[in-house]
């Protein structure tokens, strides 16, 4: 039997005097975490507390690992309240602990947050309506659409985040097409992004496609992202229209899009953007032609001639753009054999990465060739990719 009270202890004064290695206290915290002694809770809330006034971001960490495996979904409210308080981390590790007792305990756990939505504070409706992202119903849509509306743009962004399935949800969708005109750019960017799963609903083309004016970069570089995402070749003008966008990142993204929609339109341009005197420009138009491949006969015939471009990163671009294509073809696997011998370290290292995808047939012999590369990157790489075979073999 564990002493409880003196383990908490000595996780409380390693989290104050971080003076160990937490490889030090790991087991100590396990074995209280294990311990099931309930008797313990208060003074692990008290200790919880305390991290949090102090913003210790470590202690609170540990206390509130340490307070969920003894007291389980219990612990679910006072996690939840400590979420509420900005620590100024990315709090992953206490949002884990979260995630698991959503999943473990979806009902009690979904009563707890649905309390933290209604809640008083626009910090703990935040956080109840994140973790609502993870227990949500279709009932809860209307309880979504009026924290659309809250005062705080925060609580927006978040209830936006949480919506259902706008390709098949017909009020979520009308409630993302409404906040794109949201006074905050965070809640349009948010509103943006979640449209991006309206796939196949060419009805969103028109309101993304009023974002091409958006003052904001990070709002028209995400209506760009979602109309690609969207797939409708309406978008077309819009997307040709954002490539001279004096930002480069909305530029990019309108690359990308343009190869997702496909079509003569838009390969055309591409086409051009592939000759360009401009190595980006034809990097960008390489990663974005695969995914057009089979929209329009040319494309082929021009990944090949980028295969074989003077500028090595043009040649790691393509093939970066066929393994993302989606599209498995003997021509692209051919395309990727032919540069295995290539000079440039880059392009072996991305072919390290992607052949067992492209060209799994002869992606062992490749990938032993490069484990004996002069480059100690792609030696890496290859030792990586061909200890997955063996795991892949072992669990057929």
């Amino acid at each position: 039997m564990i002493d409880s009270r003196g383990a908490l202890e000595a996780v409380i004064r390693h989290a104050v005097e971080l003076e160990d290695d937490y490889d030090d206290i790991a087991p100590t915290v396990s074995a209280l975490a294990t311990s099931g002694d309930i008797t313990v809770v208060p003074q692990l809330v008290e200790a919880l507390n305390r991290f949090l006034d102090e913003e210790n971001f470590y202690g609170r960490d540990l206390i509130a690992g340490v307070l969920a495996g003894i007291d389980g979904v219990a612990a679910l409210p006072v996690l939840l309240h400590a979420s509420a308080r900005d620590l100024g981390d990315d709090q992953d590790s206490l949002r884990a602990e979260i995630i698991e007792l959503l999943h473990a305990h979806r009902a009690a756990g979904r009563r707890t947050v649905l309390e933290c939505v209604t809640g008083d504070t626009p910090e703990l409706r935040r956080v109840g309506l994140w973790a609502l992202g993870f227990v949500a119903e279709a009932q809860d849509i209307e309880l979504l659409t009026a924290a659309s509306a809250d005062s705080d743009s925060k609580v927006r962004s978040m209830a936006i985040g949480s919506l259902p399935d706008p390709a098949t949800n017909d009020r979520a969708f009308e409630v993302l097409v409404t906040a794109l005109g949201d006074v905050d750019e965070q809640v349009r960017v948010a509103a943006a992004s979640s449209l991006s799963a309206a796939t196949g609903r060419a009805e969103a083309v028109a309101p993304l496609a009023a974002l091409a004016d958006d003052q904001s970069v990070g709002v028209r570089t995400m209506a760009a992202y979602a109309l690609g995402r969207i797939g409708s070749d309406a978008a077309t003008p819009v997307l040709l229209r954002l490539l001279q966008d004096p930002d480069r990142h909305v530029r990019e993204r309108s690359i990308e899009a343009l190869g997702s929609i496909g079509g003569e339109a838009a390969v055309d341009t591409l086409l051009t953007l592939a000759a360009d005197e401009d190595p980006d420009l034809r990097v960008q138009a390489a990663k974005a032609l695969a995914r057009a491949a089979d929209s329009d006969p040319r494309v082929t015939l021009q990944l090949t001639a980028l295969a074989r471009d003077d500028e090595a990163a043009v040649r790691a671009a393509t093939i970066s753009g066929l393994a993302s294509s989606g599209t498995r073809r003997s021509h692209f696997a051919q395309i990727l054999i032919e540069l295995t011998d290539d000079p440039a370290p880059m392009v072996r290292q991305r072919i390290a990465v992607v052949v067992r995808g492209l060209a799994n047939d002869t992606a062992r012999s490749i990938l032993r060739r490069y484990a004996n590369d002069a480059d100690p990157s792609v030696r890496r790489l290859a030792s990586t990719e061909l200890d997955r075979f063996d795991v892949g073999r072992s669990e057929s």
